[in-house]
């Protein structure tokens, strides 16, 4: 499902990312997807922007953002270029 806010616009969430979930077994992916995750939730909080604030100003849900921030899910190059 795509989130709408509340300007309309379409926020890309988790259900439009099949396939970049972590692979539990993958011990360093997970060691490095979360290390990736931790740095873009301190950059995000440096600036003072919440999850939702950050979601809709790269084109993504907050649910999404959580998930890669806490390591759930690998950050399409797409999100990491947004979130530079």
């Amino acid at each position: 499902m795509t989130a709408v806010d509340g300007d309309g616009v379409r926020l890309k969430t988790e259900a439009d990312e099949p396939g970049w979930e972590v692979d539990p077994d993958d011990e360093w992916g997970v060691a490095v997807i979360a290390t990736v995750g931790r740095q873009l939730k301190l950059r995000r909080e440096a600036v003072g922007m919440r999850a939702a604030e950050f979601g809709k100003a790269v084109g993504y849900g907050e649910d999404l953002v959580y998930k890669i921030e806490g390591g759930k899910r690998i950050p399409r190059l797409e999100y990491l270029d947004k979130a530079d």
